[in-house]
């Protein structure tokens, strides 16, 4: 079993390169890249040509509208899953509802947030998310758990051999729950660790979704288990 040293545990990050992109220039997207540059971001406007392109931001906020989203998420994620240091992704969808986050986040998406939103809102979950994708693992850039080997550079995780894509918030997740070493966690140590403790406004309901969307792609659904009264936990086996 791999142990993490101290300096592994900080949990470091790389520098935030980000870029909010529009399928079409509108004085809103603006707008909102000037209110997250008060926010002290470092912010471009790009439009949907940089998709000819490698990404090169760190994450990509991408402005949309609910009625585009079921047409251009698969793109949109399959795109930022091609480059090796796969940016993350948060959808700004204009007057947003359950199910179109919902659409996106299965798609692929890291997060998603409905307009109208303050801009503390989102630049703090920007930095969330930014926390979550480029954490630095260990240098070999893998943590492991019994049969479970997670590869935090290659964003999956194997089990038994199988290999399972994930998205950022579900590699989040496991990676703090394979840190645990078998420990339960509760709903709220998870999302500290996984959101960002104090950033967001999320409900312990989207660790329950998450653990959902992981259990339904593992070969072992039931190496996720739940501990009555505390939280979930990794089988040792």
């Amino acid at each position: 079993m791999y142990a993490l040293s101290a300096d592994d545990a900080q949990s470091a990050v790389e520098p935030m390169r980000v870029a909010l992109m529009t399928l079409v220039s509108s004085a809103a997207a603006q707008a909102v890249v000037s209110d997250l540059r008060r926010d002290s971001l470092q912010v471009d406007l790009v439009t949907h040509e940089v998709l000819q392109s490698p990404p090169t931001a760190s994450v990509y906020i991408v402005s949309l509208d609910p009625v585009l989203a079921p047409i251009v998420a698969e793109k949109l994620v399959a795109w930022a899953a091609a480059s090796v240091a796969r940016p993350g992704l948060l959808a700004l969808v204009n007057d947003g509802d359950h199910a179109t986050s919902e659409l996106l986040l299965a798609a692929g998406f890291d997060d998603t947030v409905s307009t109208p939103a303050s801009s503390r809102e989102i630049a703090a979950r920007i930095r969330a998310l930014h926390r979550r994708v480029h954490w630095k693992a260990p240098s070999s850039g893998r943590l492991r758990f019994g049969n479970v080997t997670l590869d935090v550079y290659e964003r999956n995780l194997w089990i038994d051999g199988a290999s399972v894509p994930l998205t950022s918030i579900e590699l989040a997740v496991v990676r703090e729950l394979i840190k645990a070493r078998g420990r339960p966690l509760s709903r709220t140590q998870l999302l500290d660790a996984a959101w960002g403790e104090g950033e967001l406004e999320t409900s312990e309901r989207a660790v329950d979704n998450v653990i959902l969307r992981l259990r339904r792609k593992l070969p072992r659904p039931d190496l996720v288990e739940t501990v009555r009264g505390v939280g979930f936990r990794l089988a040792s086996s």
